[in-house]
C-alpha cells in the first residue's frame, strides 16, 4: 500500500511539474507581437474567404446582457479544472485507461509547443476590431490581468486553442472509460467550451478546429509510439528465450555420465539371446 501511495505520489509531482514546465516553454517560444499580429491578420483573412468569421457576431450578441457574460467568462476561467478531475478518476476508476490517455495529454503539450513557435498568433481580442474583451473589461475571476504581459504567461498563444483541447481530450477520456449511453453527453463540453472561447474573443473559429486536430494528431501519435514500444519489448523477448520465470530448467545428468538413448517401443519383447557357456 505504501508503495502504491509513493508511486501515486510521484505520478502528481511530475503532472505538476510537466503543466509548469509547459507554461514556461510556451512562454520562452514568445516570437513577438508583430509576428503574431501579422499571423491574427490572415486568419482573419482566410476566414472570410471560407465564410466563417462568426467571432465578432457572437461577442456582440451577448454585449446587452451582464449575466450572460459573467457565465462564459466564469466558464472560461475554471474550465480547464475538468483536466485534473478527470486524471484522477482514471487513475482511481479506469487505471486501465489512465496511462494512455496520460501519455496523449504529455504528447499534446509537445505539440502545442512547436506549433506556437512555428505559428504564433494573436487573439481576436487583441487585433479584430469590435471585440469587446469581456474578461478584461468586468474583472471576472481576475481577468483584468489577462492583458498584461507577465512571466511565463505567453499572451500571443491562440493557434490552436488549447481550452478545446483540453476539454476534447476530457470529452475522448470520459467517453472511452465509460460504456452506457451517457458518455455521449461528454461531447457537449468541448462544444459549449467552443462556443466560449468564440464569444469571449479569446479565439477564432480556426484555432478551434486546430484544437480539436491537436487531439486527434495526439491520439495517433500516443498509439503509434505505444506500438513500437511494445514490438520492441517483444523483439527483446524473443532474443532471449531462456530469461524468464516461466521458462523451466532443463534437467542436468551428472558428471561422467552420457544420457542413454530412449528403448524403442517393443524391444523389452525381443531381448537378444545370453550366450551358452
Amino acid at each position: 500500500m505504501k508503495a502504491l501511495r509513493a508511486k501515486w505520489y510521484a505520478e502528481v509531482l511530475l503532472l505538476i511539474a510537466g503543466y509548469l514546465a509547459f507554461g514556461l516553454a510556451r512562454a520562452a517560444v514568445d516570437r513577438g507581437e508583430p509576428a503574431a499580429t501579422t499571423n491574427s491578420l490572415r486568419v482573419q483573412r482566410l476566414e472570410q474567404v471560407l465564410h466563417l468569421a462568426i467571432e465578432r457576431p457572437l461577442n456582440q450578441a451577448i454585449a446587452a446582457h451582464p449575466p450572460a457574460i459573467w457565465l462564459t467568462g466564469c466558464f472560461y476561467r475554471l474550465s480547464v479544472l475538468a483536466v485534473p478531475a478527470v486524471l484522477i478518476w482514471l487513475h482511481l476508476a479506469r487505471r486501465d485507461r489512465y496511462d494512455g490517455l496520460r501519455n496523449v495529454l504529455i504528447v499534446m503539450m509537445l505539440l502545442d509547443v512547436l506549433l506556437v513557435w512555428l505559428y504564433p498568433q494573436a487573439p481576436p481580442r487583441f487585433t479584430l476590431p469590435g471585440i469587446v474583451d469581456y474578461m478584461a473589461t468586468y474583472d471576472i475571476l481576475g481577468g483584468a490581468a489577462s492583458r498584461v504581459p507577465s512571466p511565463g504567461v505567453n499572451l500571443l498563444a491562440a493557434m490552436p486553442s488549447m481550452h478545446v483541447a483540453w476539454t476534447t481530450w476530457c470529452a475522448c477520456a470520459v467517453w472511452s472509460a465509460l460504456r452506457h449511453r451517457a458518455r455521449w453527453l461528454a461531447w457537449l463540453y468541448p462544444v459549449l467550451t467552443s462556443f466560449v472561447v468564440l464569444v469571449t474573443g479569446h479565439h477564432y473559429v480556426l484555432d478551434v478546429v486546430a484544437g480539436v486536430a491537436l487531439v486527434a494528431v495526439a491520439i495517433g501519435l500516443s498509439r503509434a509510439g505505444s506500438r513500437c514500444v511494445r514490438r520492441f519489448r517483444s523483439r527483446g523477448s524473443v532474443a532471449r528465450p531462456e530469461s524468464g520465470a516461466w521458462r523451466s530448467p532443463r534437467p542436468q545428468q551428472p558428471a561422467g555420465r552420457t544420457p542413454s538413448p530412449p528403448p524403442h517401443r517393443g524391444s523389452s519383447d525381443h531381448r537378444p539371446p545370453s550366450p551358452g557357456p
